[in-house]
C-alpha cells in the first residue's frame, strides 16, 4: 500500500479519526485481518505483494465494533460519501470451527441488523453518483451454510467464498446458493 496515491480517505469508524491502522496491543488477538484481505484485493505489487486490482486505490476503514453498531453503519456511509466504487467487507457473524462439524455455532442464524441493511442499501443506491457501489462480503470460514449469515446472504450483496490453488472450494469456506463466486 506504499505506492504514492494508493491510499485515499482513510477512516477509523470507531474513533472517527483518519488513522485506520490496527491498534490492538495484544498479539494473541490482532486486528489486522482487514489489512490482509485488502492486500488480496488491491496490493500494488511493491515488494512482491500483488492483489487482484493492483492499480486501484484503497480506502482503508477500520471497524472494530459489534455487528449492527452505529460504527458499522457509519463505515458504509463514509465509503459511499467518499467515492468508493467497491466496498469489500471481511467481517461477519462468528463461524463455528471448520474442522468441528458438530459445533453448535454452525447452526446459529445471524440476521442482518436493520441499521446495517439500511447503510448497505444507501451504498447500493447512492454510491458512484447514484449508479450504486458494489458491496461484497466474505462468505465465512466455518465450512457451513452461508444462508445462516444475514450479511453474506443478503440478496443485494455479492458473497465471495474461498478457493484453493486448484480453483475448488477451500475446505474451510462457507458454501450455499448465496455464493456469487
Amino acid at each position: 500500500f506504499s505506492r504514492p496515491g494508493k491510499i485515499t480517505a482513510p477512516f477509523d469508524a470507531v474513533t472517527q479519526s483518519s488513522d485506520p491502522r490496527p491498534k490492538d496491543p495484544y498479539l494473541d488477538t490482532p486486528d489486522d485481518h482487514g489489512t490482509a484481505c485488502a492486500g488480496v484485493a488491491c496490493a500494488s505489487g511493491v515488494d512482491g505483494a500483488i492483489g487482484v486490482a493492483p492499480e486501484s486505490q484503497l480506502m482503508p476503514i477500520r471497524l472494530m465494533a459489534n455487528l449492527g453498531s452505529m460504527a458499522e453503519a457509519k463505515a458504509f456511509q463514509w465509503a459511499t460519501d467518499h467515492g468508493a466504487d467497491v466496498i469489500s467487507c471481511s467481517w461477519g457473524p462468528e463461524d463455528g470451527p471448520w474442522y468441528a462439524p458438530n459445533d453448535p455455532r454452525h447452526d446459529r442464524v445471524h440476521r442482518l441488523p436493520a441499521s446495517t441493511r439500511m447503510a448497505i442499501d444507501y451504498a447500493l443506491s447512492s454510491g458512484r453518483g447514484g449508479i450504486g457501489t458494489a458491496v461484497l462480503f466474505a462468505a465465512g470460514n466455518g465450512n457451513e451454510s452461508v444462508d445462516n449469515d444475514g450479511y453474506a446472504s443478503y440478496e443485494r450483496v455479492l458473497a465471495v467464498a474461498a478457493c484453493n490453488d486448484r480453483g475448488t472450494r477451500s475446505v474451510y469456506s462457507d458454501y450455499g446458493p448465496s455464493i456469487w463466486c
